[in-house]
């Protein structure tokens, strides 16, 4: 059994992985993005050597709504995944929120992907030169100050203490 903590083993990790840079391109929208694959192929190996699992946990709609065109269903969901240490069995539980527009049914698995992507990106402190403050939807602002109410509130200066108002 390893000595080291899953908290230490996550540090390690997060000290091998680097940038990520922008693999994927949306034709129709034209812009450039790290696809869910390249930062689950950067991650998947290191945490596998040091015997951590994550695996899903509770998955909780917050919303369902039309696009704005009305052709389009609008799913936005908060997520818990669990890394699990294999070694000592110490647990450790991220929360993301998703949301996925479709007019079938693949809205749930694109919420889903892009949980999973920027928990691990957010988690592990990826770099990949977006910044998502600039293009985030209000659906996902209006979700996240549903999920964490006032544990967590805006920061209106670069080093003052969190608080104020959300501002919807």
């Amino acid at each position: 059994m390893s000595s080291k903590t899953l908290a230490g083993k996550l540090a390690e990790v997060m000290g091998e992985v680097g940038y990520i840079s922008k693999g994927g391109t949306n034709s129709a929208q034209g812009y450039k993005y790290v696809m869910a694959s390249q930062v689950a192929d950067t991650i998947r190996e290191k945490l596998a050597a040091r015997g951590i699992v994550i695996v899903p946990g509770d998955i909780v709609l917050l919303s369902e709504e039309k696009s704005p065109s009305g052709k389009q269903t609008v799913l936005t969901f908060k997520y818990s995944w669990h890394l699990i240490d294999g070694d000592s069995g110490q647990q450790i539980t991220i929360c993301s929120l998703g949301a996925g527009a479709d007019s079938g049914d693949k809205h749930v698995y694109k919420a889903t992907t892009g949980a999973l992507k920027y928990a691990l990106l957010t988690t592990f402190l990826i770099p990949t030169g977006d910044d998502p403050e600039n293009d985030a939807s209000e659906v996902i602002a209006k979700a996240a100050k549903e999920v964490f109410k006032d544990v967590v509130k805006p920061v209106s200066g670069g080093t003052e203490k969190a608080d104020g108002d959300w501002g919807f």
